[in-house]
């Protein structure tokens, strides 16, 4: 099992490396395969259900490394967790590999799992130049959904309660990233989204009084 390091400033120092270790969760989830015409209507049904569930564990995943895990995306595939957070982090993945495993998805152990990385100071500011793009590119996915809402006067399903989670992890882990270049165009593009959270609500909210009143005519 995957453990915070214990470095030596020093020694790292000495071998050309930074002082902080940078946590990484990798996975290589199973794919979606195509179901093809000359198959079995038993064949087709099982491929069908693999599908689904490999969907639904991949959703499930992504959703448990934004949300609750707060990690940041650093390649497709490949993020980046605060060792802060890396006790929760393996609590989660191993759950999730858990349940993987229990519907019959193998090699899940090596499929998903946390690395440590060592690397120079540049090479640690490069991983940080990389969060700091991804938490603009998280605060903006939500910006557009809130000027959306707004344009079209409706709103999805759990997006408000999306955008303040977004809004919430964003404030947070900016605070990692005080010393970075883009620190600034973070924090000004949160705070945009701080605003348009509370129109959306205005929005929502006639709405639901009258879908519930309606539904008090009904069951008269």
């Amino acid at each position: 099992m995957i453990q915070k390091l214990v470095l030596d400033s020093e020694a790292l120092a000495t071998l050309g490396l930074g002082d902080r270790a940078v946590y990484l969760i990798e996975y290589d989830m199973h794919s979606e395969q195509k179901i093809e015409d000359k198959l079995g209507s038993d064949a087709k049904k099982e491929l069908k259900k693999h599908n689904e569930l490999s969907r639904e564990f991949r959703n499930r995943l992504i959703f448990l490394l934004k949300y609750n895990l707060k990690a940041t995306r650093h390649l497709e595939s490949c993020w980046i967790i605060d060792e802060n957070r890396l006790e929760t982090a393996i609590e989660g993945l191993n759950d999730l590999k858990e349940k993987m495993k229990a519907k019959g998805f193998k090699n899940m152990d090596e499929r998903l799992r946390i690395i440590p990385i060592l690397t120079t100071e540049e090479g640690i500011q490069n991983y940080d130049d990389k969060k700091a793009e991804f938490l603009l590119d998280f605060t903006m996915e939500h910006v557009q959904y809130m000027e959306n809402a707004i344009k079209t006067k409706r709103v999805a399903n759990g997006l408000i309660w999306r955008s303040k989670k977004a809004c919430e992890i964003v404030h947070e882990l900016k605070e990692e990233i005080k010393t970075n270049p883009r620190y600034k165009e973070v924090v000004d593009t949160v705070t945009i989204l701080d605003e348009l959270i509370p129109r959306v609500e205005a929005i929502v909210k006639p709405q639901k009084t009258k879908a519930t009143k309606k539904a008090t005519k009904t069951t008269k």
